[in-house]
């Protein structure tokens, strides 16, 4: 994964384990991010499962999969 990229994933996965079930407007908007991006981003993510996405009603909510091994590579405290 290229630094950028590691370091968007990291603070992704702070964001959601700081508050999670955000949607990805809400996302974007802490972000400075374009939403179009985002979903994309984020779909990337839940594949590789870094996060985990649920409906509630026309909102897709994210969270940060805390039981991924992975979420170990990164120190979000």
């Amino acid at each position: 994964m290229k630094k950028s990229y590691e370091e968007l994933t990291k603070r992704i996965v702070k964001l959601l384990k700081n508050d999670p079930g955000q949607s990805i407007k809400d996302l974007a908007k802490k972000l400075d991010m374009n939403r179009t991006f985002l979903a994309g981003y984020l779909r990337a993510l839940e594949n590789q499962g870094y996060v985990k996405s649920k409906r509630i009603g026309p909102a897709k909510v994210y969270f940060a999969n805390l039981s991924m091994k992975k979420l170990t590579e990164f120190k979000t405290s």
